[in-house]
Parts: structure tokens; C-alpha cells; sequence
């Protein structure tokens, strides 16, 4: 019988090619090689923008950085989960383990349901990253063809050391370029899947323990304490998951606010342009997946304190009443700790939430409206 596990079979093999899965063979030489690759290439993509910063227009310039800053942002988000292995692994040992030690409890199958929703979500976010970059390679190429002064353009605009508009030079360089964005994307996929993967496991057990106390004929002592050491579980592993996302969420927060600006400010201007269909092909899919990796950090913060309210109301709707009063007190710390939720946040400085997608939402489009009106 194959054990039922939330954690999903695509995120499997994705934290082995980012070398962040435990056991993953030649991990060294694996995050050499990302390491290299992504430095290079960011240094010549930053390089290029730094050296036509002025002879671009403000839509060249916003283009070329909206392309720049998610390489940078996984970069970031690699360099975070590699700094952090225990952790990391602590993390995915515990999701397997409590989904095999408490799948007898689970009487209502929240494993397997979590499971499922997980696999859906997981593969939903992976699969339109792909698309969104499929759709980027068209567009600059459906550019190219519209525009005779922009023939044989790379795809990320680049100065190499050599002339790269020769074939079969360009060919190869362009083919790299289109490899190195897929790869790229499915890693930008995965750090972005993942919160919500784990997010979805906490609430599974959560429901699972608060069934225990609820739908079970209260029995004796043990049954309350199972339920109080389980909430202090939930607690630690709720701890771990800040201590690991906090600073992947800060990064998200300050490059999807910019990203957010440049996009929308690329598609307005495409929309008013009459040759602007290449522009809307390249960044419309593209726009949408960056308010959706925001909305998914944000949601998983959101997720979380609900359920929080979740173990508050089961502790509260309790029949306290009909047990000893020192049993009765057990209950009250519960009540208590539930009420401050398992907060997730931007840098420890700010809490994810649905209130704060829709703060950075606002302020993007603000953000916009200045660069329309320098336009």
C-alpha cells in the first residue's frame, strides 16, 4: 500500500534540482554549478542595463529590469534554503513523518484530501510558471519580428564578449538563454509552491487533532493532553517555517512591489501602443504569475491564522464543564496561545495576510501611475 504523504511528487523533484531535497547526490557540485551559471548570467544581464541606462527609453529600461529581478529574487531565495540545510530538512522530515504517524487518527482521510489539494495546487503554480516563460520566449520573438531594427535579439538582453548575431552562435546562445529560463522558472515555481504545500499539511493536522476532541467520546486526561502536546508541535513546526520563509518573504515583498509597477506599466503602455501585442504576449501571463506568487505568501499567512482560530474555537467549544477543573485549566493556555495565531511575516517586521496583498497590490498600482506620468 503506497503511504500517503502531502508532500507532492512534482515538489519532490524539484528540491532535488535545486539540491535542496536531503540526500540529493553530488549536492556540492550541483550548487557550484547553479552558483556559477546564475552568477554569470546575472552579471552580464545587470551589465547590460547599467550600460544603456541611458540611451534606453523608460520602456526599455523597465523591461529590461522586470526580466532582471526574478533571476535575482531566485538567486536570493537559493542562497537562503543552501544557507539553511537543517532546517530545510527538518522541515520536510516532519511533513512525512506526521503524515505516517497520524493517518490512524485521521478518521475523515484530511491526509489524503490534503494530499490531493496539495498535488493540484502544487502542479497549478508549476505549470503556469512554465507557460508564463513559454509565452515570454513568443513574444520576444513575435517582437523581433514586427520590429526590423531589433533582428536577432537575445532573449535576455546581454554585451558577451563576442558577436552574437551570427549563426550558429546565435542559435546557441539563444537556445542556452531559453534553457536557462525554464530552469529557472520551474526553480522560481517551487520556492513558490512550497509555503503553500506545507501551509496545507499544518492544516491537516490541525483538523486532525481538534477532531480528536471534538467528534471523539472524551475519554479520559490522556485525550486532553494529546491534544495540548500536539498544539505545541504545531507551534514549533510553525516556528521553523518563519524562521525559514521570513527573509524568502521580504525579498518577495520588495521585488514583486517593483515587478508588479514594471509589468503593469509595460502592459498599460502595450495596450495604448498600436504594435503592442508582442509586449502583451511577453508580459500579460508574466504579470499574473508575480501577483500570484504574492498572493500565495500571503495567503499561506492568512491560512495559518485561521486555523489558529480553528484550535481556539474547538478548545472553546470543549464540554469543559463536564471535567475536573484542573483539567478544565489545561485549556485555558490553549485558548490563549491560539488567540495570538502562527504568524507569518515579511523580515519579522510585517505579517502576511490578505490585508497586506492588497496594501502591496495598491501601492504597485501607485507606483505606476508615477511611471505613466514620466512617460
Amino acid at each position: 500500500m503506497t503511504l500517503i504523504t502531502t508532500i507532492s511528487q512534482p515538489m519532490k523533484y524539484g528540491l532535488h534540482i535545486v539540491v535542496t531535497w536531503p540526500g540529493t547526490p553530488l549536492p556540492i557540485l550541483r550548487k557550484v554549478c547553479w552558483m556559477v551559471s546564475m552568477t554569470v548570467l546575472l552579471v552580464y544581464q545587470y551589465g547590460y542595463v547599467i550600460k544603456h541606462l541611458k540611451s534606453n527609453t523608460l520602456i526599455e529600461i523597465v523591461d529590461n529590469l522586470s526580466i532582471c529581478m526574478p533571476f535575482s529574487l531566485v538567486f536570493v531565495k537559493l542562497c537562503i534554503a543552501w544557507t539553511h540545510p537543517s532546517l530545510f530538512n527538518e522541515i520536510l522530515q516532519t511533513m512525512e513523518e506526521e503524515s505516517q504517524k497520524y493517518a490512524v487518527l485521521d478518521t475523515n482521510n484530511f491526509i489524503s484530501k490534503a494530499a490531493h489539494l496539495s498535488y493540484r495546487s502544487t502542479s497549478f503554480v508549476i505549470y503556469m510558471y512554465m507557460i508564463a516563460t513559454v509565452f515570454y520566449i513568443l513574444g520576444a520573438f513575435v517582437s523581433q519580428e514586427a520590429d526590423s531594427t531589433t533582428s536577432r535579439e537575445l532573449l535576455l538582453k546581454m554585451d558577451l564578449p563576442f558577436d552574437t548575431k551570427e549563426s550558429p552562435i546565435y542559435e546557441l546562445i539563444v537556445s542556452l538563454q531559453s534553457v536557462y529560463q525554464a530552469s529557472t522558472a520551474y526553480t522560481f515555481a517551487i520556492f513558490n509552491a512550497l509555503p503553500l504545500m506545507i501551509v496545507l499539511h499544518i492544516g491537516c493536522q490541525i483538523d486532525i487533532m481538534c477532531q480528536t476532541l471534538i467528534k471523539v467520546p472524551y475519554e479520559n486526561k490522556k485525550q486532553l493532553i494529546f491534544f495540548i502536546s500536539r498544539h505545541q508541535e504545531i507551534i514549533t513546526f510553525a516556528d521553523r517555517i518563519e524562521k525559514l520563509f521570513t527573509y524568502m518573504a521580504l525579498t518577495q515583498l520588495l521585488s514583486n512591489t517593483l515587478l508588479i509597477c514594471c509589468l503593469g506599466y509595460i502592459i498599460v503602455i502595450a495596450i495604448q501602443t498600436d504594435n503592442g501585442f508582442a509586449l502583451l504576449i511577453k508580459c500579460a501571463l508574466f504579470y499574473v504569475v508575480i501577483c500570484l506568487e504574492l498572493f500565495i505568501y500571503c495567503f499561506a499567512g492568512e491560512y495559518l491564522n485561521i486555523k489558529s482560530q480553528l484550535i481556539c474555537d474547538t478548545a472553546y467549544k470543549f464540554l469543559w464543564y463536564n471535567i475536573h477543573q484542573n483539567e478544565t485549566r489545561l485549556l485555558i493556555l490553549v485558548i490563549l496561545r491560539s488567540q495570538r495565531g502562527f504568524t507569518l511575516t515579511f523580515g519579522k517586521f510585517a505579517n502576511l495576510s490578505m490585508e497586506s496583498f492588497m496594501a502591496i497590490m495598491k501601492a504597485s498600482a501607485s507606483y505606476i501611475s508615477v511611471l505613466l506620468a514620466m512617460t
